[in-house]
């Protein structure tokens, strides 16, 4: 498991930005609050980057850290082909999550459709979690997402809206999406600042009404 982790920290590293590239490309540092079912409260810092390279690939990924000891790690290699009607982009999903001592690893891969002011997610990972006491898998999931974008020719805002099992640092099974809203704001070309809010319910299939998880999340972008 050591080695697992040593080799996701160097992938990481290596989506750092080196000197200023696209427009498209963003570091972010971001803030995390909420309560949790399961836990309580918590308060997690992340560091994301979306790096590209040449016209049609990128790296989208980060390492985030939260108060109850959970470190998360994320690397999506992706293909973008433009299209008269927008873009069609397929994606490559790494994750890993460390919390107490449970491990929890896994590879995936999807396909993104991104037209006018929405754009849809779908994909398959197959997971790997445990740790000393044993191991369980889990050989077919569906990971999957929807954004709808309200500003989406504005180059100063970005208001979304979305429902999603896959926002990153988290990976649910199916029965389990976010409901986000979230809106970043650059009051200059370069630097920006995001606040977001979502909401993780319990009970989307079965009669249960209570709340998984609540969170705010705020962070500053750098874009080039």
């Amino acid at each position: 498991m050591v080695k697992v982790r040593n080799l996701f920290v160097i992938l990481l590293l290596a989506l750092v930005p080196q000197g200023l590239k696209a427009q498209d490309d963003v570091l972010k540092v971001g803030l995390r609050a909420g309560n949790n079912a399961a836990f309580g409260g918590f308060v997690a810092t992340s560091l994301e980057t979306n790096q590209t390279f040449g016209e049609n690939f990128s790296i989208h990924g980060g390492v985030q850290y939260s108060t109850i000891g959970r470190v998360a790690l994320e690397a999506r290699p992706t293909y973008t082909k433009n299209f008269a009607w927008g873009r069609l982009s397929a994606e490559v999903l790494l994750t890993y999550a460390h919390l107490t001592s449970i491990n929890n690893m896994a590879v995936g891969g999807g396909v993104c459709v991104d037209y006018r002011w929405v754009d849809a997610t779908l994909g398959y990972y197959y997971r790997l979690y445990g740790g000393r006491g044993g191991w369980i898998t889990e050989p077919f999931n569906i990971y999957y997402g929807a954004r709808v974008h309200l500003l989406r020719e504005n180059d100063a805002w970005d208001v979304t809206l979305a429902i999603t099992n896959n926002e990153i640092f988290e990976l649910e099974r199916h029965y389990q999406p976010s409901f986000i809203a979230e809106c970043i704001y650059y009051p200059t070309n370069r630097l920006g600042i995001s606040l977001g809010i979502g909401c993780k319910p319990a009970g989307m299939f079965h009669i249960s009404a209570d709340y998984y998880q609540s969170y705010i999340k705020t962070g500053v972008c750098y874009r080039w």
